[in-house]
C-alpha cells in the first residue's frame, strides 16, 4: 500500500526554508500498524518530495496490484490531495483510491463527490484501514467495516463507527526508520490519544474520540530510548494534547527516565492544558529534566474563554505559568485571534498579559472554523466566513508568516473587526514578540529548541543562504512598515490594493454568539464523538494503558 502525505504549500511561509519539517504523525501511525500485520508499505511526503508521474511510479515499486492508495487529509491539503488523486487515477485507472484524517472525517461526502475517491476512512483509521486493505486483497466485501463511507448504487453509504483502540500498547513502535530525510524533525513522540474536554475551535476529538487513551510509562520510556540511543536525539517534544492529565501516569514516566538515566542524554517538553498541571507532578518533571511546558492559552480574556468552551480560565494560566517558571521551566503561550465578537481592545489586552508572564515564546494565529467543529457548525453560513476552492485559506499561519500585501482571504472574520484590522494586529503582536534582541540572535546563532528555526551551519558565507536571509529580511521589512503605521495611513492603501478586504468590514451583530457546542452534532460530521467506543469504568493500575470517561473536572485524575 502507498501512503501519501499531500502539502498544499511549504509550511512556514516565507520562513519555510528554514522551518523544520514534522514528521507526518498520521501516516506513519498507519504504515507501522499496517506493517506490524505482514503488509508492505511505503510513503510519499510531499513536503520533502515532490508528487510527479516518476515519483509516484518509484514510490508504487513493489506493491501489489491493483495498487491500494491513501491520502491523509487536513483541511488546508485537501485540495492537492483531489488535485493528486486525479493524477493517480489517470496513470493507474484501477488503483484504489482512500482518504482519510481530520477533514475526510468531518466532510466524507465532500470526498465522495471526486469520482476519482473511491473509499473515505473516518475516525481513527488504522482498524478500518487494516481490515479494508485485506478485504481488497481478498476479493471480499467492506459494506460490514467501521468506519467507511462509499458510494453504493449511486448513493453515499456510512457504515458505522469502527471501536477506538482501547490498549494503545498494543500499537508498534513509531516507524521512524521511514523517515530518513535530513530535513524531518525527528525529536518527537505520542504517549496518549483523546480529549474529554470540549474547546468548540478544536477538531482533534473527531479522530481520538472523547476518551483518554494512553501509553503505558513502560512503552513509553522504551520508545524514549530508541529515540535517544539510536537517532541521537537530545531534545524530544511530547506531542499529546494533554501530557499530564493524569498524575500519576506522569510521575511514573518521570521515574522511570530517571532510573533508565535518559535525563542524562536529552530534554523533554510537553504541551499540556493549565489545568491540569498540579504541583505534585512538578518536581518529578524537573528531576527527569522536563525543561519546557507549552499552553493553548488561545485568549486573555475571561468573557472569550468561556465562548469557547475552554473550560478553564485565564485565571489557571497565570498560575500555571508562574508556578512552572518557579520550577525551572521555559514556558510558552499559544493564543487565537478573530474569536467570535472580539475587540481590539481585548487583543491588545492578551498581548500586555502574555509579555507580563515573561514566557520564552508565544504566537499569536488566526481562528480556523475547522469543518467538524462547533465552530464550523455555528459559522458556516455566516458572510464573514471565505472559503477558497479547495480550502486553501484555511491554515492557521497564514496571516503570521506570509506578506501582508497577499490576496489571500482570513477563513474568518468577526462583525466586531475588519479584515485588514485583523491581519494586520497578527502580524503586529508576532513582531512586537520575535522582533527582539535574544530571539533575534537565537536564529542567527543556530539555537534549537520548541518553536525555533533553524538556519544553515556558516549560511553567512552561502550566497544561495544569504540571498534567501535577504528576501526573509525584506518580507519582514515590509510587514512591519505596514503592521506599525496607523491604520488611518496604511488601511485605504490596502484597500486599493485589495479591494475584496472591505467586503468584511465591522457590521452591527445581528445577534449574540451562542454556540452549540458539542453536545449537538450534526449527522455524520461528528460521529466519532456521539459513538465512540465507551470507556470503562474500572480503575486501572497505573503502569497499564486505560480509557479515561469524558468528564469535566478541576483536578487530575489519579491524585
Amino acid at each position: 500500500m502507498l501512503l501519501i502525505n499531500p502539502a498544499s504549500e511549504k509550511f512556514g511561509g516565507f520562513l519555510s526554508r528554514y522551518v523544520p519539517i514534522g514528521i507526518p504523525v498520521a501516516v506513519g501511525s498507519l504504515a507501522g500498524y499496517l506493517r506490524q500485520h505482514g503488509i508492505k508499505v511505503n510513503i510519499l511526503d510531499e513536503e520533502v518530495t515532490d508528487v510527479t508521474p516518476d515519483s509516484l511510479a518509484k514510490a508504487l515499486e513493489g506493491l501489489d496490484k491493483p495498487y491500494v492508495i491513501g491520502f491523509s487529509c487536513l483541511t488546508a491539503h485537501v485540495a492537492r490531495a483531489y488535485e493528486m488523486s486525479k493524477m493517480v487515477k489517470r496513470l493507474y485507472p484501477d488503483s484504489i483510491v482512500i482518504t482519510g484524517g481530520l477533514h475526510a472525517s468531518a466532510l466524507p461526502e465532500e470526498s465522495l463527490e471526486h469520482d476519482t475517491i473511491d473509499i473515505v476512512v473516518r475516525g481513527e483509521g488504522e482498524q478500518a484501514l487494516l481490515h479494508l486493505y485485506q478485504a481488497i486483497r481478498g476479493g471480499k466485501p467492506w459494506h460490514d467495516i467501521g468506519g467507511l463511507s462509499y458510494r453504493q448504487n449511486g448513493a453515499i453509504k456510512h457504515n458505522p463507527e469502527a471501536p477506538l483502540i482501547p490498549d494503545l500498547d498494543s500499537l508498534p513502535m513509531f516507524p521512524y526508520d521511514m523517515f530518513t530525510h535530513p530535513r524531518y524533525e525527528m525529536g518527537f513522540i505520542t504517549s496518549s490519544r483523546g480529549c474529554p474536554y470540549k474547546c468548540t475551535y478544536c477538531s482533534q476529538r473527531m479522530l481520538t474520540g472523547t476518551s483518554y487513551r494512553y501509553k503505558s510509562a513502560k512503552r513509553i520510556v522504551e520508545e524514549l530510548q530508541v529515540l535517544i540511543e539510536d537517532y541521537g536525539q537530545k531534545q524530544i517534544l511530547f506531542y499529546d494534547d494533554n501530557f499530564s492529565f493524569m498524575q500519576r501516569r506522569v510521575i511514573e514516566v518521570c521515574d522511570r527516565i530517571v532510573e533508565r538515566g535518559l535525563h542524562r542524554k536529552c530534554s523533554f517538553s510537553i504541551q499540556t492544558r493549565a489545568d491540569n498541571i498540579p504541583d505534585p507532578i512538578i518536581p518529578h518533571m524537573r528531576k527527569a529534566n522536563f525543561v519546557h511546558v507549552g499552553f493553548g492559552m488561545e485568549t486573555g480574556s475571561e468573557r472569550l474563554a468561556k465562548i469557547i468552551v475552554k473550560g478553564e480560565t485565564v485565571a489557571d494560566h497565570i498560575d500555571a505559568v508562574k508556578r512552572c517558571q518557579k520550577a525551572g521551566f521555559e514556558t510558552s503561550l499559544f493564543m487565537i485571534f478573530g474569536l467570535p465578537t472580539e475587540v481590539a481592545q481585548e487583543r491588545e489586552d492578551t498581548y500586555k498579559l502574555v509579555q507580563s508572564l515573561n514566557v520564552q515564546m508565544s504566537k499569536y494565529n488566526n481562528l480556523i472554523p475547522y469543518p467538524g467543529t462547533p465552530l464550523y457548525t455555528d459559522l458556516k453560513d455566516s458572510p464573514r466566513v471565505k472559503k477558497l476552492p479547495g480550502w486553501a485559506n484555511f491554515n492557521s499561519t497564514l496571516s503570521a508568516t506570509r506578506s501582508i500585501f497577499d490576496k489571500i482571504p482570513l477563513p474568518y472574520v468577526p462583525e466586531t473587526m475588519g479584515e485588514f484590522e485583523l491581519k494586520r494586529d497578527i502580524i503586529r503582536y508576532n513582531f512586537r514578540t520575535y522582533l527582539k534582541l535574544k530571539p533575534i540572535l537565537a536564529i542567527l546563532t543556530r539555537q534549537k529548541g520548541v518553536g525555533w528555526v533553524s538556519l544553515p551551519e556558516r549560511w553567512y558565507f552561502k550566497p544561495v543562504e544569504l540571498y534567501h536571509v535577504t528576501r526573509v529580511a525584506l518580507n519582514v521589512a515590509t510587514n512591519l512598515l505596514i503592521a506599525y503605521l496607523p491604520r488611518w495611513m496604511t488601511q485605504p492603501l490596502m484597500h486599493a490594493l485589495n479591494p475584496a478586504l472591505k467586503e468584511r468590514m465591522p457590521v452591527p451583530m445581528e445577534k449574540e454568539y451562542v454556540t452549540s457546542g458539542w453536545g449537538l452534532p450534526p449527522e455524520h460530521t461528528k460521529m466519532s464523538v456521539i459513538n465512540a467506543q465507551k470507556p470503562s469504568t474500572q480503575a486501572h493500575p497505573e503502569s497499564t494503558p486505560a480509557l479515561i470517561s469524558p468528564v469535566r473536572r478541576k483536578e487530575p485524575i489519579g491524585v
